[in-house]
């Protein structure tokens, strides 16, 4: 999962800006990105956008007061206007895909300002915005780091009035999101009292001090507040079906209905548990030579996967294995581009523990791209470490799911050459006004799509030696790829129950009890984000063996062109495409 800001929730203010007029689309989408990144600091200094006018946006913290809330709604309608007026006829293809990102953008800000109106029932918009704001100037050399510091200590200077606006604009909460938002709050206060404080240089720690003692007294508040804050209801964070088709729309860029996609679902489930079958048989008759076993889909399957699992790094050599399976991936990209596509000029990876403020929603890792205004500066692959505090049993658990093979398929996914690598290539995007666009609101059905799909391409390429065994450890992903859709879907709009959402990962797809339990908190924490793995795999192979039946395809070249484009819809890249064959 790409760890990036996400802008619905991050930008909270509005601009008094006089629009031009719009007639030059350059200067509208320019307009668009950087008046909508000034509207959120902590998400402008995420994306390397550090000066709007006479603001410096790094010493700035979001404000999430009601007033501003309503300014923000101003705002998106009024651009809702000016969108709807230009004349798309006018446009070429590429700026016909920009004004889609940013009707769709403008349409998914107000779905959640008029209706989903989180601001009001979830504590982590204000947990998290913060986490953001407080790491990034921290773990990101965007400049000295004496005036970063200054950044930090500006902003935990305004952290009170944050704490203030959450505990006047939340009503009600469902409570594994107050528990949760607590937990990543708890994160936020550590961060400040241990992880800050060990590192403020000895010239600036007088006003660290200065600032930090009021913001973490807020932050103690507002945990007390959100303690006492009335519940929910057990089934309050279930979206329900009115409100999610018109989430699922958005996100789906329009490519299938929320019952089109179940049946999908549902119906890939079955094919891909057949095919595992198939893989795990010749495995199975290896692995246990003197037995035979009945023909037990659940069984052959579980025991092989069950021996896979034994192949895993010990507690204390977790994230040792990431780094050598990130070495590895590395390695191995850099000698196979024909296959798979040229490796990015620039090399600014970092594996790095997922952030305590992250950790609820992200309870595996994830990726956090470079700045899109500063490409040269540091990417982050996100690993989320096993707690101290837990139990061998829940370690082991944790340990079996992510295996030696495991870890190799989530280093992929996140970084080479999934997430990092097409983050990387649009990083390159000209001009500046649509790479900003769409690094900052681009689809998230094309990139969690990609780096599915890529990890395939990984396998097709010959990596690890063609392994049985990973190749079945991909296809157990696949699985959870598509039961994170029905999921998300029975979850959200057919009142699933935990008992057999449960059953679905652990029997159906033969997730480790750990893992289900944490997929089960995400599906409560997130809606309309699980299915788009499943959606986005499905959509880069329907559109590469589309592309496959012209002359002279070329399948480094189909990698490299759908990654040179950015994160378009999957359909409007597909029009793209295959308009213009010879396009970068």
């Amino acid at each position: 999962m790409r760890l990036l800001l996400i802008l619905p929730l991050l930008l909270l203010a509005a601009s008094c800006a006089r629009p031009p007029a719009d007639t030059d689309f350059d200067a509208v989408r320019r307009e668009f990105v950087f008046e909508t990144l000034a509207l959120s600091p902590a998400a402008a200094t995420s994306a390397g956008y550090h000066r709007h006018g006479e603001r410096n946006l790094d010493e700035e913290l979001d404000d999430l007061s009601a007033a501003a809330f309503e300014r923000q709604r101003r705002y998106w309608r009024n651009w809702s206007t000016r969108l709807a007026r230009l004349d798309e006829k006018a446009l070429d293809p590429e700026d016909r895909a920009d004004l889609s990102l940013m009707r769709t953008q403008t349409e998914a800000a107000l779905l959640e300002l008029d209706e989903l109106r989180g601001w009001r029932h979830n504590p982590a918009t204000y947990v998290q915005t913060l986490g953001h704001a407080l790491f990034t100037p921290y773990a990101v050399e965007y400049a000295p780091a004496e005036q970063r510091w200054r950044h930090i200590i500006a902003r935990l200077k305004a952290t009170p009035a944050l704490a203030a606006a959450a505990r006047a604009n939340l009503v009600d909460v469902p409570g594994v999101w107050s528990r949760v938002a607590r937990q990543e709050n708890d994160g936020n206060i550590r961060m400040i009292e241990k992880t800050f404080r060990d590192a403020v240089p000895a010239g600036l720690r007088a006003d660290y001090e200065a600032a930090a003692e009021p913001a973490l007294a807020a932050l103690h508040e507002l945990n007390r507040f959100l303690e006492q804050l009335p519940d929910a209801g057990e089934e309050a964070w279930r979206l329900g079906p009115e409100k999610y088709e018109k989430k699922f729309r958005l996100a789906m860029g329009g490519t299938r209905t929320v019952e089109e996609a179940l049946a999908e679902a549902e119906q890939d489930l079955r094919a891909f548990r057949k095919r595992m079958f198939d893989l795990a048989l010749p495995l199975h008759n290896q692995y246990f030579p003197n037995e035979r076993p009945r023909v037990d889909l659940n069984l052959i399957v579980g025991r092989v996967l069950d021996r896979i699992a034994e192949k895993r790094p010990a507690r204390a050599e977790y994230f040792a294995e990431a780094r050598r399976t990130l070495d590895e991936t590395r390695a191995f990209l850099n000698a196979n581009p024909e296959q798979l596509l040229t490796p990015p000029a620039r090399d600014n990876l970092e594996l790095i523990e997922t952030p305590e403020f992250m950790r609820g929603i992200y309870g595996v890792g994830g990726f956090s791209t470079a700045p899109a205004l500063q490409p040269e500066l540091g990417a982050f692959y996100w690993l989320t470490p096993i707690p101290d505090d837990w139990s061998d049993e829940r370690a082991n658990s944790k340990l079996r799911e992510y295996n030696n093979y495991s870890l190799r398929i989530l280093t992929i996914h996140e970084a080479i050459p999934g997430h990092y690598v097409q983050f990387e290539y649009a990083n390159d995007i000209q001009p500046e006004s649509r790479r900003l666009l769409r690094a900052l609101f681009g689809s998230g059905v094309y990139i969690e799509g990609w780096a599915m799909y890529s990890t395939e391409a990984m396998l097709d390429a010959g990596y690890l030696n063609r392994s049985p065994e990973l190749r079945l450890t991909f296809l157990k992903q696949m699985l959870r790829a598509i039961a994170n859709a029905i999921l998300d879907i029975r979850l959200h709009t057919k009142g699933m129950t935990r008992e057999d959402a449960m059953t679905l990962m652990i029997t159906q797809t033969f997730q480790e009890q750990e893992e289900a339990a944490a997929k089960w908190q995400r599906a409560q924490l997130s809606s309309c984000q699980l299915p788009t793995y499943y959606a986005g795999y499905r959509e880069f192979w329907n559109l590469r063996q589309a592309l496959e039946k012209q002359p002279g395809f070329s399948l480094r070249e189909f990698h490299e062109r759908a990654l040179r484009a950015g994160a378009l819809p999957m359909r409007t890249l597909g029009e793209l495409m295959r308009a213009d064959p010879s396009a970068p």
